[in-house]
């Protein structure tokens, strides 16, 4: 798997926060908007330009993009792509702390990957205490250059005290595709209403904690029915078997022992699967190392086993008593 983060690429991270994967720069405090774009090395253009032949004929269906820093080709895209600039991602940011609401959106992390083909911004939109830890919600904004995506958003939570993720790409409500607008007045009101839908799919993910928090669930069902399943069908490992039982043992042991865990519910199981995918699962030593890791938890097969995780301990939780105890 390339790791696709090139030299071209950087990223920052506020709160004093170093990356797990030990990437970018970290700074004190919150980020602005004007700190995130210039500290993730975001304050370049996409500049479109004509597209010719090998006879110097013009291609009218199609343009080149071209990042205005490094003269990199981004991609070719068709002649009425509008390229959505880097600094749209964190007016965005601007624009939802000017919203009214209570809680303050930030600026978490901001960067790029691709060598700037695509690029993200990390907003914290809200912070709750549940389950006898603190936990943070954000909305993760991507845009691609290349003409493969529009400004995408996706919910993630962070269950703060042990660094989990989870993308909650199984409720109704947790992608987005924000309109390509130019006008400030249109902007804000965009971002009103991105901060509802962010408060709306924040909601529904709380409720779905909840109920895992109260649905108990037996080691030896998590283990026949839930975390070896899943460990067989995404981890690709058919052909060394032998790793089934082993990565098994360690989500049992991070279910009972993981930091703010106890081993009694479908939450600790849920706590256990995602610490095991973003902190334990070994990869092997290579200088690309902590970039093939960090792809494959927030996009690869790590990403699915969490939400295929999520998916299936939902279920359970909705109907607990018809399998517990085991």
């Amino acid at each position: 798997m390339s790791h696709e983060i090139t030299e071209q690429d950087s990223m920052v991270s506020g709160m004093g926060k170093t990356p797990w994967h030990g990437l970018g720069t970290v700074v004190e405090g919150r980020l602005s908007a004007l700190e995130a774009l210039e500290l993730a090395n975001l304050h370049w253009k996409v500049n479109q330009e004509p597209i010719y032949t090998e006879d110097m004929e013009l291609i009218t269906t199609h343009q080149l993009n071209r990042r205005s820093d490094t003269g990199t080709i981004l991609g070719i895209v068709g002649k009425d792509w509008t390229p959505i600039q880097n600094t749209f991602l964190v007016e965005i940011a601007e624009a939802l702390g000017q919203a009214g609401t209570d809680f303050k959106p930030v600026i978490e992390t901001a960067g790029s990957l691709k060598g700037g083909r695509i690029v993200w911004a990390l907003i914290t939109t809200s912070e709750r205490y549940f389950a006898d830890s603190d936990h943070r919600s954000y909305l993760l904004l991507s845009n691609g250059h290349d003409g493969s995506r529009a400004v995408r958003g996706t919910m993630t939570d962070v269950r703060v005290v042990c660094n989990n993720t989870l993308t909650c790409a199984e409720t109704q409500k947790s992608s987005l595709f924000v309109r390509h607008t130019k006008n400030v007045a249109v902007r804000l009101q965009d971002a009103i209403e991105l901060l509802g839908w962010a408060n709306d799919a924040t909601d529904a993910t709380f409720a779905i904690y909840e109920a895992l928090a109260k649905a108990p669930i037996h080691v030896d069902y998590l283990v026949k029915n839930i975390y070896t399943p899943i460990v067989e069908k995404h981890c690709g490992w058919k052909e060394d078997s032998d790793r089934i039982p082993e990565a098994v043992d360690q989500m049992v042991y991070l279910f009972r022992n993981g930091k703010g865990n106890e081993g009694k519910t479908a939450f600790d199981a849920l706590n256990g699967l995602t610490d095991w995918v973003d902190h334990q699962r070994a990869f092997a030593e290579s200088d690309s190392m902590q970039e093939v890791k960090f792809l494959y938890t927030t996009q690869g097969h790590g990403a699915t086993i969490k939400r295929q995780g999520a998916k299936v301990l939902n279920a359970y939780a909705e109907n607990w008593d018809a399998h517990f105890p085991f």
